[in-house]
């Protein structure tokens, strides 16, 4: 297996194997998030179907992108135009590898492309520290619906 990757825009004929990366993510990456409870993982993966990939790769206002190493994916992200990214996640076999840091970047730039003046995304605790090293910040606000576990993160362009 080489060390390189590329990342090209995602299709619809992605969505499968796109939905058994996020889901294996979730599963393997996210447990400081999830504890392993069977309800949460449920919850947290009920809307990651290959349908929902297809939706989110080619719906009007959104682009999303796949890295892909020696012909098969270890990343997957998507960003809606005005800026918020609906999904980052990296292969569990592909962890500290740079995939996602440079999927999160093709996505800043597609936004600002787009013209957004900001991104913006809900984290996990496990992905936190990820963003706020590439200078995204905490969104204070009150009443915020989000638990502990997840946290609304922006960052102004």
């Amino acid at each position: 297996m080489s060390e390189t990757f590329s990342i090209r825009p995602a299709a619809a004929g992605d969505a499968e194997a796109a939905c058994a990366l996020v889901r294996a993510s979730i599963i393997g990456l996210c447990k400081a998030d999830h504890f392993g409870d069977p309800l949460t993982l449920e919850g947290w993966l009920a809307n990651k179907t290959p349908k929902n990939m297809a939706y989110w790769f080619t719906a009007p206002g959104m682009t999303g992108f796949v890295a892909e190493r020696d012909g098969a994916l270890v990343g997957v992200g998507a960003v809606r135009d005005d800026g918020e990214i609906v999904l980052a996640y990296v292969s569990p076999l592909a962890r500290f590898q740079g995939i996602t840091k440079a999927l999160v970047a093709r996505m800043e730039a597609t936004a600002r492309e787009k013209l957004a003046d900001r991104m913006n995304l809900t984290t996990t605790e496990t992905a936190r520290r990820f963003f706020e090293a590439r200078g995204y910040v905490a969104e204070d606000e009150e009443g915020d619906l989000f638990s502990e576990e997840q946290c609304a993160m922006i960052k102004e362009f």
